[in-house]
C-alpha cells in the first residue's frame, strides 16, 4: 500500500518567502534536508549573490514545506548551505501559529568560527 499521509497542494497553508544572503567570498550550496533521509538542491549562490525560494508554512502544525514537481507538500527538516568555509544550519522557526511571510539570512565566514548564516529578519 502507498504512503497515504501525502498533502497535495497548498490550501491551508502560508507562502513564507525565503532569502539567503551570501557575504563570503565562495560560492555557497544550499539544500533543504527532507523527512526520511532525501534531502533537495535548493541552489548555488555567487559571492554578493542571493538565493530566493518560497517554503509553504502549515500554522496548524508549524511545519514548512516544499512542493515538489506533482504539487506534493515535502516536509523541511531543516535548511543548510556549505562552502570553503564549512557548512551551517539555517534554523527555521518552525512553531504552531502564523509565520513571518519573508525569513531573511546572511550567511558570512570567519577564519575562527567558519560559515555562519544568522537570521537578518524580514
Amino acid at each position: 500500500m502507498p504512503y497515504s499521509g501525502i498533502i497535495h497542494g497548498t490550501e491551508g497553508a502560508e507562502p513564507v518567502e525565503i532569502t539567503v544572503a551570501n557575504a563570503t567570498s565562495s560560492t555557497l550550496n544550499c539544500e533543504a534536508a527532507l523527512a526520511h533521509w532525501y534531502s533537495d538542491k535548493l541552489g548555488a549562490v555567487s559571492p554578493g549573490a542571493e538565493l530566493n525560494l518560497t517554503l509553504w508554512h502549515d500554522r496548524k502544525t508549524g511545519v514548512f514545506n516544499l512542493m515538489n514537481a506533482t504539487n506534493d507538500r515535502m516536509p523541511v527538516e531543516a535548511l543548510w548551505c556549505a562552502g570553503e568555509a564549512g557548512r551551517t544550519r539555517l534554523t527555521l522557526p518552525i512553531a504552531a501559529g502564523p509565520a513571518e511571510a519573508t525569513l531573511r539570512y546572511s550567511c558570512h565566514a570567519s577564519d575562527d568560527a567558519g560559515l555562519s548564516c544568522d537570521a537578518a529578519g524580514g
